[in-house]
């Protein structure tokens, strides 16, 4: 019986050095899990900028689905949503007019395909006799000390304007409707400012942080042109934050859940493999015993 707690003993000290080092491993289990889910998602935002088209409920769908993953209701002209968390894969976005039964045919829709670590943006464009659903590229790789300045013209009142940002001519001759590229522009706060032929124009003061891309909408407003700036991607590789599970399904829940699973997984297989390894070595000792 003493030789046999001599080996308890030993089995004990042997199961806590793997159990210590397994809790090491633990982080790390945690740390890929969180890692892979991670760069499992892309980002969407959903935009209205037809000016003179009605409010619109807005659907997004996974491809081929009839259960929308989001929706958006009675979103006004000028109306851009947070960027929303999706797996990758093709979604579809549909337009319907404000109020109207999810049955109903939609007004317009398009299909996107959502790339990791990638985001977009869904807006509807152009006038109301002929809008479109136009996807764009959010995201853009630059230059140290560079930012990304794209402007869009939505506005139906003035149909081309020059734009300006810090006193240099970003886009000389820009036409409604249009979604020109990003231009790459110094990284400091910019005025940027929107003329029409007319005389009209609109200033916005713009922060652009070194490595981020930004959009400038110009919009019809109640009293003359409207600019509206967004932070499209805060810096290269970093995606944009959307609002927190709005409607997606939980896939945040759904992505970590697996990996206490693991983790727990690996300690209870060390657990088990210690309590094998130690019933087969009493017994050996015994059969060894006089």
């Amino acid at each position: 019986m003493l030789l046999v707690a001599r080996f308890v003993r030993r089995l004990t000290g042997i199961g806590t050095a793997l159990l210590l080092a397994t809790a090491a491993l633990v982080p790390v289990v945690f740390a890929t899990s969180a890692a892979s889910a991670r760069a499992a998602v892309g980002h969407v935002r959903l935009a209205h900028l037809s000016p003179d088209t009605p409010a619109v409920d807005v659907y997004l769908y996974p491809f081929g689905g009839s259960t929308p993953k989001l929706v958006l209701k009675a979103v006004p002209y000028g109306g851009v949503s947070p960027y929303e968390r999706l797996a990758v894969g093709q979604y579809t976005v549909a337009m319907r007019p404000a109020g109207a039964a999810a049955t109903t045919p939609p007004v317009l829709s398009a299909n996107v395909r959502v790339a990791t670590g990638r985001a977009y943006t869904v807006a509807g464009m152009g006038p109301y006799k002929s809008i479109r659903l136009q996807v764009l590229r959010d995201s853009l790789a630059l230059p140290a000390g560079k930012a990304g300045l794209r402007v869009i013209a939505a506005s139906l009142k003035e149909r081309v304007l020059k734009v300006t940002a810090g006193g240099e001519t970003i886009e000389p001759s820009l036409r409604f409707a249009e979604t020109p590229e990003y231009r790459q522009w110094p990284a400091t706060s910019q005025k940027v400012t929107a003329d029409a032929s007319d005389g009209k124009s609109a200033t916005a003061d713009v922060s652009l942080a070194p490595g981020s891309t930004n959009t400038v909408v110009v919009l019809d407003g109640k009293s003359g042109l409207q600019l509206l700036a967004l932070r499209d991607a805060a810096a290269p590789g970093v995606t944009p934050v959307g609002a927190v599970d709005t409607g997606l399904g939980g896939l945040a829940a759904d992505s970590t859940a697996a990996i206490p699973a693991v983790a727990a997984g690996v300690i209870a297989g060390v657990i088990a493999g210690v309590m094998v390894g130690g019933v087969l070595l009493i017994r050996r000792r015994r059969a060894a015993a006089p």
